[in-house]
């Protein structure tokens, strides 16, 4: 008597594939399963190219709290215009460091003999 017919049909066994399917939310052992959101890059380079984005806006967001700041001061708070600037440089010296990883990266695979 073989005891994979007492767990699952033999019609859904094939040699050493099951097919597993969950169908109510208890089999997630209480955990809701993770979906892919729908703008998630499709490369690399797409990848690449909003990060970049989001440089750029955290830098105009630095700048543009700067400006209300020296025109204002009584409505900007100056721990947000610290906050956005640090999050601007941080940002920015994260990329270079990137782009000059790559670029060093570039070099090296050119110059291989």
């Amino acid at each position: 008597m073989n005891v994979q017919n007492f767990i699952l049909p033999s019609t859904m066994v094939k040699g050493d594939i099951i097919p597993m399917k969950v169908s109510q939310e208890g089999h997630w052992n209480n955990q809701v399963p993770s979906k892919i959101p729908d703008d998630t890059a499709q490369n690399f380079s797409e990848a690449f190219s909003r990060a970049l984005q989001e440089v750029n806006s955290q830098l105009v967001e630095s700048d543009s709290l700067t400006q209300k700041m020296i025109e204002d001061p009584e409505k900007v708070n100056i721990h947000s215009v610290l906050i956005a600037g640090e999050k601007a440089r941080m940002s920015l010296t994260y990329t270079k460091t990137i782009m000059d990883l790559a670029v060093k990266t570039y070099r090296d695979l050119v110059n291989l003999r």
